[in-house]
């Protein structure tokens, strides 16, 4: 199942739901694939990158208060690192930037939500970390899909099936909605868009002349709601779900 079907959870993605009174979710890193009895965890999805996936895992997680434990698992992705994103904001939160403490991942910015969201994420879950392996040097194919080691498979079923005797009860406070309208789209949709507006960066730096490098002139933003801005390098529009993390992408993209 995908993304819009249903009433839970809020944001759209690739993930799977089993049985509706478990406490768990299961987290697969990247593009894994693993096949586990539905009856053991809440709901099974997968996070590909470090900020806008990462975002709409908590805005899920944080909307149904059953859900108090998150078995992260799967093998850590070269460049987003989105492992490490979730473990060290679990470990360390994030700073007054909206930066994920000790990331090193590219673009670890969780600029679509609030800091109270995300501290009551950190709280409303336990991360069970079954991440193998961790260190990664470089991508060893585009879009690899992996199917999870038999060994790895086990674990994993074996570390759930334990996890059913855990008595917990539902957070408190009740389900937290939040309405955040640029991570309502399908999860194809806000890759590409986002994919378009590191093109639209790149590619207008490339073009301009030496002394254009150094423009330190954020983007104007046409239309915050929708996510809508111009480059004001190259006059280009484009449409983004998030205009501040394309703002922290093109002062990564051009250092300035």
């Amino acid at each position: 199942m995908s993304g819009n079907e249903g009433t839970w959870p809020p944001y759209p993605g690739e993930y799977v739901l089993g049985n509706e009174s478990s406490h768990v979710a299961v987290l697969i890193i990247g593009r894994g694939a693993v096949d586990v009895p539905s009856e053991l965890f809440y709901i099974k999805g997968i996070m590909k990158t470090e900020n806008v996936g990462l975002e709409k895992v908590i805005l899920n997680v944080v909307s149904d208060p059953r859900i108090r434990f998150l078995v992260v698992c799967g093998k850590e992705e070269f460049g987003h690192f989105p492992a490490d994103a979730i473990l060290s904001l679990m470990k360390n939160g994030i700073d007054n930037d909206k930066r994920i403490v000790g990331a090193k991942s590219a673009i670890p910015f969780l600029c679509s939500i609030p800091k109270e969201v995300v501290e009551r994420f950190r709280a409303q879950v336990e991360v069970v970390d079954l991440v193998h392996p961790k260190d990664v040097n470089e991508i060893v194919a585009m879009d690899p899909i992996y199917q999870f080691e038999e060994a790895r498979r086990s674990e994993l079923i074996e570390r759930l099936g334990s996890m059913r005797s855990i008595e917990t009860e539902d957070m408190p406070g009740g389900p937290v909605i939040v309405d955040v309208r640029g991570l309502k789209q399908a999860s194809d949709v806000i890759g590409k868009r986002m994919h378009k507006t590191a093109d639209v960066i790149i590619e207008g730096f490339l073009r301009m002349p030496s002394e254009a490098l150094n423009t330190r002139a954020d983007f104007a933003i046409v239309d915050e709601h929708f996510g809508i801005g111009i480059d004001p390098v190259s006059g280009e529009i484009f449409h983004t779900p998030s205009i501040e993390l394309a703002v922290r992408m093109k002062k990564y993209f051009t250092g300035c």
